[in-house]
């Protein structure tokens, strides 16, 4: 049963990232405003998740383009049956904290308030730069694409076969 509430919460957040992004882009006329400014002119968006953590030069576009790659998987994982909780956090960590490991601090110690696994064994932050860690993401979300295809197949158990919250 605890697992039917850390998804909640984790769709709860997403859904609250997905807010900030709007508000975030409302706010912003020029795309080359830094996220960070935009936070300091408005105060509305400090209480926002994810803003106040994003680096001091990472203008609005970059952030939108990095949580729309951090959390495109999210509601696909969301709906497993078996939760894979290293991903979840992988594509976060990867897609907006590779170089900023405090950050990635900050924002687990936040989620596991309320998800106490969040960022748990995870393998260390790669030394590369972020385009690598962008294509392990994409391979990722291709190997996902081609399970579910292949589960679809092989289960013709309807269009929601299994809910994992159901008893």
């Amino acid at each position: 049963m605890k697992d039917a509430f850390e998804r909640r919460a984790l769709l709860l957040h997403l859904g609250a990232v997905l807010d900030a992004m709007d508000k975030l882009l409302a706010y912003s006329g020029d795309r080359s405003v830094t996220v960070l400014e935009l936070v300091s002119e408005h105060r509305a968006l400090a209480s926002l998740p994810l803003l106040p953590l994003a680096p001091a030069e990472m203008t609005v576009h970059g952030f939108t383009q990095r949580v729309s790659a951090a959390f495109a998987v999210w509601p696909a994982e969301l709906l497993e049956a078996e939760l894979n909780r290293q991903r979840l956090a992988a594509v976060v960590r990867d897609a907006l904290f590779v170089a900023d490991i405090d950050g990635w601090h900050a924002y687990v110690d936040t989620l596991k308030q309320d998800v106490h696994w969040f960022g748990d064994g995870l393998p260390p932050l790669p030394t590369e730069a972020a385009i690598t860690s962008k294509a392990a993401h994409r391979a990722g979300q291709s190997r996902g694409k081609q399970a579910e295809a292949a589960s679809s197949e092989s289960d013709p158990g309807g269009f929601y076969p299994s809910w994992p919250w159901k008893p």
